[in-house]
């Protein structure tokens, strides 16, 4: 008899945006990383973000 062992992953991917649980990582530790989702309005948000941040940065 074979005796199957479910994988738990202890990482997680949280959107920046929303909270939603993006995906899982397999980790060694609990750890939390913070991406952007599929949704439309998060992406939104994420390219309006990206083009302050850049502007911030460039000398």
């Amino acid at each position: 008899m074979y005796h199957s062992m479910k994988q738990i992953n202890m990482g997680v991917i949280i959107c920046r945006h929303c909270s939603s649980l993006v995906d899982t990582v397999d980790t060694n530790k609990i750890a939390v990383y913070y991406g952007v989702c599929d949704k439309p309005e998060c992406r939104q948000l994420h390219k309006a973000g990206e083009g302050s941040v850049r502007s911030a940065e460039a000398p």
